[in-house]
This record gives C-alpha cells, sequence and structure tokens, in this order.
C-alpha cells in the first residue's frame, strides 16, 4: 500500500470519526497497536458500555467501535506496520480538524 493510499484510508476513517478526540483517538490506536485490531474493537466496545465513563468517552468508544467494524475486513488486511502508519495519520486528520 501506497503513502498516498494509507493516507486516503485515514481522511475516510478520520472523517467518519465525528465528535473523537485526537487524545481519545490516540489511546485507543495506542492500544490497536499494540494488542492488535481485534482485542481492540473489543475493548471499544467494553468501554462503550461501561458504567465507569462519562458520557463523553463512552460516546468515543461507541463511535471508534462502529467505524473501524465497518471498516475491519479492510483494516485487518493490512500488515502491522501499514495498520500502525494508517491508525497514525487518522490522528493526524484529527489533530488537523481541531477535534
Amino acid at each position: 500500500m501506497t503513502t498516498d493510499e494509507k493516507v486516503e484510508l485515514a481522511m475516510k476513517i478520520g472523517g467518519q470519526l465525528v465528535g473523537i478526540t485526537a487524545s481519545e483517538w490516540s489511546k485507543w490506536s495506542t492500544y490497536a497497536t499494540r494488542y492488535g485490531l481485534s482485542k481492540a474493537l473489543r475493548l471499544a466496545q467494553t468501554m462503550k458500555d461501561s458504567s465507569s465513563l462519562r458520557p463523553g468517552p463512552k460516546q468515543s468508544y461507541r463511535t471508534i467501535a462502529e467505524v473501524v467494524r465497518r471498516l475491519q475486513r479492510d483494516l485487518e488486511k493490512l500488515p502491522h506496520s501499514d495498520l500502525s502508519e494508517v491508525l497514525g495519520y487518522v490522528r493526524w486528520a484529527l489533530f488537523t480538524r481541531g477535534s
């Protein structure tokens, strides 16, 4: 996958992450990079229903879970290094839009 394709995928993901801050995404994507996409998706599923989180973070995890689930097949096909790079570009996209 070329850098342009990675950035394009990241922008597609970032465009769907309405209301998510770069910080919230960064926490989740660090976990995904370290433990894998499937495990990170399960974390988002668990956290969106957690009674210990405030409504804002719960909504962030709900949105992350929905968006990642929709693109899961495409993301799982990526080698680990490409996935990590795409997730980083998503953070950049969220940061630059001012979320």
